[in-house]
């Protein structure tokens, strides 16, 4: 179960990405006037990936931030 429960919003975060950047490429390649098949495939694949990548690093920048430091990696809050 915890599969699906990371998995789902994983797939979301690249399909939403692979939208964009599909949409983005295809845009550009219509306004070029460039017939490419593949480009548009090709960058939305890379701006999902993308995408996930940068939410899992904002995400476990944050989980970092909230976590209570101990004493002892503080330097020098303890008492003697």
């Amino acid at each position: 179960m915890f599969v699906f429960a990371a998995a789902v919003p994983a797939l979301m975060v690249v399909v939403v990405g692979y939208v964009l950047g599909y949409a983005v490429a295809q845009w550009i390649c219509d306004l070029l006037g460039v017939d490419a098949a593949r480009t548009p495939e090709v960058a939305g694949w890379t701006t999902g990936l993308v995408l996930l990548g940068v939410v899992l690093w904002l995400l476990l920048n944050r989980w970092r931030r909230r976590r209570p430091e101990s004493p002892e990696h503080r330097g020098g809050d303890h008492q003697k």
